[in-house]
């Protein structure tokens, strides 16, 4: 088998490349940030890059649907690509690193293939066929890593939860970002309240399961579906870490029902 990253994904690569430089060229320039109805931001960097990426799955998978976070849902015959142009609006309008536009096509309720490109960085993570890339080149199984000893959190984890965890935490910006360094080894494990959607994960989400990572649904500790638990809470990582934050008490709600919060 072939370590090259496959033709679907060269080609996603540099699909993600053009939109990353376009939300890169915003810098300076005045955002026109906004408020959406869900009180996240949108910049109209978003949509620059979101028609960056609508224009290249049409051109390149032109029987495929399409559900954008900021444009919705555009319908077709063949497999669904889920697009996020910058996963990490916040990080982005506040000229921090982890921040960038992420896709997945889902297919036959699984992720097919997925992507994410952090511009600042200069880094593309790929998924496809129970294999990961990063920058081209093959990932490393997360059984053969030595993880540091850190755990990622959401900006806002403070005022709903609490946590028992030895090391670190940190929030370095956007969901896509924390998945795709979990499983290079960046951190231990990532922890992800409730009310996210499928853009926000897929492609993190089928990279860590390839590498043989886990992720469990939150407060019951069951496995994630990553697409029957949308919007579920939930902690991804390496399996020793997983397992470790879903014992008893390990994680706690400040507001009653915060972890049985949904969509």
């Amino acid at each position: 088998m072939s370590d090259a990253l496959p033709d679907r994904g060269v080609r996603v690569r540099a699909l993600l490349r053009a939109a990353g430089d376009v939300a890169l060229s915003w810098f300076g320039r005045d955002l026109g940030t906004r408020l959406k109805p869900d009180d996240t931001l949108v910049t109209d960097a978003d949509y620059a890059a979101e028609r960056v990426l609508l224009d290249g799955i049409r051109a390149g998978w032109p029987d495929d649907a399409i559900v954008s976070e900021e444009s919705g849902a555009f319908p077709g015959g063949g497999g669904t690509w889920v697009v996020d142009p910058i996963d990490g609006t916040s990080a982005f309008t506040e000229g921090l690193a982890h921040w960038g536009p992420t896709i997945a096509r889902l297919e036959h309720e699984r992720v097919d293939a997925g992507a994410v490109y952090l511009p600042r960085l200069d880094e593309h993570y790929h998924v496809e066929g129970g294999r990961g890339w990063m920058n081209g080149r093959p990932m490393t199984m997360m059984d053969r890593l030595v993880p540091s000893r850190v755990l990622y959190l959401p900006s806002g984890f403070h005022k709903h939860f609490q946590v028992e965890f030895s090391g670190k935490a940190r929030c370095l910006g956007g969901t896509a970002a924390h998945l795709c360094l979990v499983a290079r080894g960046a951190a231990q494990a990532v922890i992800v309240p409730p009310r996210w959607s499928i853009w926000d994960t897929a492609a993190g989400l089928a990279l860590i399961d390839a590498l043989g990572g886990r992720a469990a649904r939150l407060p019951d500790g069951a496995p994630l579906d990553p697409i029957r638990d949308t919007g579920a809470p939930f902690v991804a990582g390496f399996p020793a870490a997983v397992a470790e934050l879903i014992l008893p008490g390990r994680l706690s709600a400040r507001n009653p029902g915060a972890l049985h919060a949904r969509p």
